[in-house]
C-alpha cells in the first residue's frame, strides 16, 4: 500500500505540473491571437476563421478575448458587437454575460433563463466551464433579485459550488435591496462559516436593513482596522490621519447609517433650490484618482483609464490640462463624496490578502482619497462617494426640478430618451455628450459624436454657460470631466448635481430603452 501510495503521489504531482505547463503554454498562444487580432485590418473576419482552426482551441480563443477586454482594448469592442456572427454558443455566451454585467439595463427573467439553461446542458463539455460558472454566479448575484438568487442558483445547479464568498454577495444585495427576511435566513445558515473579515461586512450591511440601526462609523472604523489584513493595516496609515482630520462639522462620511444626515442632506438641496443660491456636489470615485496620480507610490495606470473611459489613450498635453481642470475645480464644491471605510469594506477580499501594490482598484480608490484629503482645507462637507445611489431615485429628481426655474441634463444619453423618462418636465434642456466606451452599445446612449469627450469638453463648457444662472438646476451624469462641468454651473449661479450612474439606470430601466 505504502508503494502504491507513493506512486499515485508523483501521479498527482506530474498531473499539476503537467497543467501548469499547459497552462503557461495557452496563455502564451492566446497572447499571440490576441496580437495578431490587434494588427488585423479586419479582426471580425480573422476571429471567425481562427474558430475554424482545429489547433485552436476555444479556451485559446475566449483568453485572447479576456486579454484585449482586461487592456480596454477596442478590438473587444468589435468583436463583441459583432458576437451573433460567432460559430461558438460557448464564447457567444461568455461575451453575453460580460456584456450583461457591464450594462445598467435590467435583464429578462427569460435571458437569465437562457444562460442557466445553456449551462446546465452543456456542464462539464465546456472548454471555458470555470470562467463561465464564476460569471453565471457573479451575473445572477447582480442581475437576479436577492430573493431570487438562491433559487436560480438551485436551477443552474450551482448550489455545490457557492462558496462565502457569494453568499456575501447576495447579503450585500440583500442589504441594498431592504430584504430583512433574506438578509437575517443566509446569515443565520453561513454565520459559523464566516471569518473576521466577513463579519465585519455582514456587520456594516446589516446596519442598512436593521430599522433601529445603533452602529456608530468610528466603530466600525476601529473594527476595520483591527483586522489581519493589508488592506486594514495600509488604510490605517494612509488614509486614517486624513480622514480624521476632517472638521467634525464638515464630516458627513456615516450619511448610510444616520438617517439624520440623509434627511438633512435632502432639505438642505431643496431650500438651496428654492433660494436660488450657486451650489456644487459632486462624488469622486475610483477613477477619479486620475486626477491624483502621483499621490502614493502604487502606480495608477493613467492610460488604462483613458482607455476605459474614452477607447483611446489621450496626448501627455491633453491629459494634464484635464487633470489640471480637474483640481482646480475642486476648490469650487460644497460638496464632496469620496470613498469612505464602507467602500473598503464592501471591496474587502476575505479569499485573498489584497494590497494597494498588487490589486489595481484598491490603488485607484487609496489614490483618489489620499490625493484629494492631502489638498483638503476644510471647504467642502464631505460624505460617501456611491451617495448618488441612495440619494438620487427618479422621485427625488422630479421633486428638485418641480422647486427650479429651469432644468438641464447633461449625460451620454440621448434626449428623447430622457425626455420619455420625464415626460412632465416642460422647463428642462439636454446637453448630449459622447457618452461612456461601455455604454455605446446601447440603446439609450449618445453614440453619434465624432470624438471623444476630452477633445471637445470646452466646448460644452461654453454651453453649460449659456444656460447656467439662479434658480437653474443641472443633473450631471458625465464621469471625470463632469466635475469641471459641475464646477462651472456653480461658478455662474447655478446648482450642479452630480447624479452619475443613477440617471443611467432610470433611463435604463424605463420601458422604451
Amino acid at each position: 500500500m505504502d508503494l502504491l501510495g507513493f506512486f499515485k503521489s508523483r501521479l498527482r504531482v506530474a498531473y499539476r505540473h503537467y497543467k501548469a505547463v499547459a497552462n503557461i503554454l495557452n496563455s502564451k498562444r492566446s497572447v499571440r491571437v490576441a496580437k495578431a487580432l490587434e494588427k488585423s485590418s479586419d479582426p471580425v473576419q480573422l476571429f471567425s476563421s481562427l474558430q475554424k482552426k482545429v489547433f485552436i482551441s476555444e479556451n485559446i480563443l475566449w483568453q485572447s478575448l479576456l486579454y484585449l477586454s482586461n487592456r480596454r482594448n477596442p478590438i473587444y469592442d468589435l468583436i463583441a458587437k459583432h458576437k451573433d456572427e460567432l460559430s461558438s454558443a460557448e464564447i457567444k455566451y461568455l461575451v453575453s454575460l460580460c456584456e450583461g454585467l457591464s450594462s445598467p439595463s435590467p435583464v429578462s427573467i427569460a435571458k437569465v433563463e437562457e444562460f442557466i439553461t445553456f449551462y446546465s446542458k452543456n456542464r462539464g463539455k465546456l472548454k471555458n466551464e470555470s470562467d463561465y460558472r464564476r460569471l453565471l454566479i457573479t451575473f445572477i448575484v447582480k442581475k437576479v433579485p436577492s430573493s431570487q438568487a438562491y433559487n436560480a442558483f438551485s436551477r443552474a445547479g450551482l448550489m455545490d459550488k457557492i462558496t462565502v464568498h457569494q453568499v456575501l454577495k447576495v447579503l450585500r444585495r440583500a442589504s441594498v435591496e431592504r430584504e430583512c427576511a433574506v438578509f437575517n435566513n443566509l446569515k443565520k445558515q453561513y454565520l459559523n462559516e464566516m471569518t473576521p473579515a466577513a463579519l465585519v461586512k455582514v456587520k456594516y450591511w446589516e446596519s442598512q436593513v436593521e430599522k433601529n440601526c445603533k452602529l456608530k462609523y468610528k466603530e466600525l472604523e476601529t473594527e476595520f482596522c483591527q483586522l489581519e489584513k493589508a488592506l486594514s493595516k495600509e488604510y490605517e496609515e494612509y488614509l486614517l490621519p486624513l480622514f480624521s482630520a476632517i472638521p467634525v462639522k464638515q464630516n458627513m462620511l456615516d450619511f448610510y447609517i444616520e438617517a439624520s444626515k440623509y434627511h438633512k442632506l435632502k432639505n438642505e438641496l431643496e431650500e438651496t433650490i428654492r433660494q436660488e443660491d450657486s451650489y456644487s456636489f459632486v462624488r469622486l470615485n475610483d477613477g477619479e484618482g486620475y486626477g491624483f496620480p502621483d499621490a502614493l507610490p502604487c502606480a495608477f495606470d493613467m492610460e488604462r483609464q483613458e482607455l476605459h473611459w474614452w477607447g483611446e489613450v489621450l496626448a501627455t498635453d491633453l491629459r494634464e490640462k484635464i487633470q489640471e481642470d480637474f483640481r482646480r475645480s475642486m476648490r469650487q464644491h460644497d460638496i464632496v463624496g469620496i470613498p469612505s471605510v464602507f467602500r473598503f469594506i464592501d471591496e474587502l477580499s476575505i479569499n485573498r490578502d489584497y494590497s494597494i501594490f498588487n490589486n489595481a482598484l484598491l490603488c485607484r480608490l487609496f489614490t483618489l482619497c489620499h490625493g484629494y484629503l492631502s489638498e483638503y482645507r476644510g471647504e467642502s462637507y464631505i460624505t460617501e462617494g456611491q451617495i448618488n445611489l441612495y440619494l438620487f431615485d427618479k422621485g427625488f429628481i422630479d421633486r428638485l426640478s418641480s422647486l427650479a426655474r429651469h432644468v438641464v441634463f447633461i449625460s451620454g444619453a440621448k434626449k428623447e430618451y430622457l425626455q420619455r423618462v420625464f415626460s412632465d418636465l416642460q422647463h428642462a434642456s439636454y446637453i448630449e455628450l459622447p457618452t461612456h466606451r461601455l455604454l455605446k452599445a446601447e440603446k439609450f446612449s449618445y453614440s453619434e459624436a465624432a470624438q471623444p469627450l476630452p477633445y471637445v469638453y470646452e466646448d460644452y463648457i461654453e454651453q453649460i454657460r449659456g444656460l447656467s444662472g439662479p434658480g437653474v438646476v443641472f443633473f450631471i451624469s458625465a464621469g471625470f470631466i463632469g466635475k469641471i462641468f459641475a464646477a462651472e454651473v456653480a461658478k455662474n449661479g447655478g446648482v450642479a448635481l452630480d447624479v452619475g450612474q443613477t440617471l443611467m439606470n432610470i433611463v435604463a430601466n424605463h420601458g422604451d430603452a
